[in-house]
Formats: C-alpha cells, structure tokens, sequence
C-alpha cells in the first residue's frame, strides 16, 4: 500500500515540478498543442508503460499525475 501512495505522491509532485519548470523556461509557451507533460498524451503513455509492465502502481501514478495537471491548469502553467 506504501508504494501505490508513493508512486501516485511521487507522481504528482513530478507533474507539478516539471510543469511550473517549463513554464518558465519555455517563457509561458507550455501551452496548447505544443505542451509537453501535459493532457491525454501523457495519460496515454502512462497506462502504457503500466500495461507493458505489468505494474499496477502506475495506475496509481495515473491519479497522481491527474491530480498535478489539474493543479497546474488551475495555476495557468499550460
């Protein structure tokens, strides 16, 4: 139960983090179809590496990411 909190915590603060960094390093162009770490893309990719390997705890990295991209739309980082 400890690594399915870990990797949705892990997850989330990676999504947060890395969506504030581009933000500010592509000068608030992490935006639209150019985004990058952001969307159904990186929803998709995600259950696909969990599906290839076999690991359910991406599953829960899903929620955990779901969560961070809301937070960064609220922020206005994409």
């Amino acid at each position: 139960m400890l690594e399915i909190i870990m990797y949705a915590v892990g997850f989330f603060i990676c999504t947060i983090f890395l969506q504030w960094f581009l933000h500010k390093v592509r000068k608030n162009h992490n935006q639209g179809n150019s985004a990058i770490w952001v969307g159904t893309g990186a929803v998709i990719v995600i259950c696909v590496i969990g599906l290839m390997t076999k690991n359910i705890n991406y599953f829960a990295a899903l929620v955990g990411f779901i969560v961070g991209d809301e937070v960064g739309k609220q922020a206005g980082w994409q």
